[in-house]
């Protein structure tokens, strides 16, 4: 064989045939596995993700509690529960002989609470995991090996989308459900097994929403930048700063005013009024024999949930719309190299 020949056989060469189809699934569920499976090795993430537990350790004893106050209503040895009770739900359940009526929505109570500590926490996992989905293959000039397999941009971001939700779902969704599963079984649950299925139902569609919008957002400003840490400060302030605003705004305007668009500028406090809409609390406890200076402290300031729903809904597609075209742009680069 001449050395010509044999220089020509170790050459690489375009192909310029055409990649077999991928499987349905198996490119955003592999890319998927494969991010949660090397996050989780971290000590850090794995760390952050077991302190999500603590939620559970903490919404059985008051599940706990709530027995405790249905069992010992109206008897000297209920002030001290009422007390807790009002510390951590904001109730006031002084003079109410028959607690069990109020089961359904105390427990409901419990995880409104609940969600709102979540919803911190998963500010910080999301801090930890997110910035470095899309920026760090950015960086290492990964994209061209992704899109060579052949991978869609589709199914890239789903499953650069996935290994975020997996974590935020890994400290709401799952504590919320595993709280639920035991509080069933330490104090019988509540009244009817179609109340603790429709509560199951309202945990995961809740679990599910910031799901989808914490793990866009972070993708969006993920494929911004090749530099991780100016994914994190522009996620802390997406996160935080709107919050600040929304403080400012109630402190200084009339609350008649803010029940619009001006009291829906924080992210966080949307999800948490959308959550109260979807638990009917409002409603829930409107319906009780309690006044309603003993359950106002439970419920967020006043704010028509269309506008909270449509925020949200603007951020999740304006993100979803970014993220999709800056990959598109990345895949259009990586099949020119």
């Amino acid at each position: 064989m001449s050395g010509t020949t044999q220089t020509s056989l170790h050459r690489y060469q375009r192909w310029s045939g055409r990649g077999g189809r991928p499987a349905a699934t198996g490119g955003w569920l592999n890319i998927a596995s494969t991010g949660v499976r090397w996050e989780y090795k971290r000590p850090a993430t794995r760390n952050m993700v077991l302190v999500g537990l603590v939620f559970v350790c903490g919404a059985c004893p008051l599940f706990y509690v709530l027995s405790l106050a249905e069992a010992l209503a109206g008897t000297p040895q209920a002030q001290g529960i009422y007390d807790v009770l009002s510390t951590f739900l904001g109730v006031d359940l002084r003079g109410v002989a028959r607690i069990g009526e109020f089961r359904e929505v105390l427990w409901r109570s419990v995880f409104i609470v609940m969600i709102k500590w979540q919803l911190l926490w998963a500010l910080i996992v999301v801090a930890r995991v997110g910035p470095g989905l899309i920026a760090n293959d950015l960086k290492a000039r990964a994209l061209p090996i992704y899109f060579a397999r052949p991978v869609t941009p589709l199914t890239y971001v789903l499953g650069k989308w996935m290994v975020a939700a997996a974590f935020i779902g890994f400290v709401v969704l799952v504590p919320n459900l595993l709280s639920l599963l035991l509080g069933v079984l330490i104090t019988g649950g509540l009244h009817t097994w179609g109340q603790t299925l429709g509560l199951g139902l309202d945990l995961v569609i809740c679990g599910l929403g910031v799901m989808v919008l914490g793990g866009i957002v972070v993708l969006a400003l993920s494929s911004l930048t090749s530099d991780s840490r100016y994914v994190t400060v522009g996620w802390l302030a997406v996160c935080l700063l709107p919050v600040m605003a929304q403080s400012i705004i109630h402190e200084s305007v009339d609350s008649v005013h803010t029940t619009g668009l001006l009291g829906s500028m924080s992210l966080q406090d949307d999800i948490v009024i959308l959550t109260e809409w979807l638990f009917d609390m409002r409603g829930a406890w409107a319906a009780t024999p309690l006044p309603a200076e003993a359950f106002e402290r439970a419920l967020s300031r006043p704010v028509e949930p269309m506008y909270p729903a449509l925020v949200l809904c603007a951020v999740t597609v304006v993100a979803a719309l970014v993220c999709y075209r800056r990959v598109v742009r990345f895949s259009r680069a990586a099949a020119n190299v």
